[in-house]
């Protein structure tokens, strides 16, 4: 079972390993490395749909600076998927509270501003 075990400014750590990046992670322990962004937009939710999730979580940054196009929350809407962000801290407890409750969720961090 995947856990993100801290995040600080420009870090986080994933299962004992700290990437020095933005991060998708996947609820069965898949991790991978993304572009720093502060748009989330379609592009990025067609790479966290690869395993179509039935939740998504945005680590927003350590101040929210990550914007979430309209877009982004209509389609979830209309596929009855679960939109929750928040500042990457908060954001990726709950994502381990999803995890641990076996739910089908892909978290997007940005682990800065």
């Amino acid at each position: 079972m995947v856990n993100i075990d801290s995040v600080s400014f420009g870090e986080i750590n994933i299962d004992g390993k700290t990437y020095y990046s933005d991060m998708i992670v996947w609820w069965d322990g898949k991790v991978e490395f993304i572009s720093k962004n502060h748009i989330f937009g379609m592009d990025q939710f067609a790479k966290l749909m690869q395993k179509e999730p039935k939740i998504i979580v945005i680590g927003t940054g350590e101040q929210g600076s990550v914007k979430i196009l309209p877009e982004v929350e209509q389609v979830c809407s209309d596929k009855g998927i679960k939109l929750y962000s928040d500042p990457t801290q908060k954001a990726a407890d709950f994502f381990n509270g999803l995890v641990m409750q076996g739910k089908k969720v892909a978290g997007y961090f940005h682990v800065t501003g």
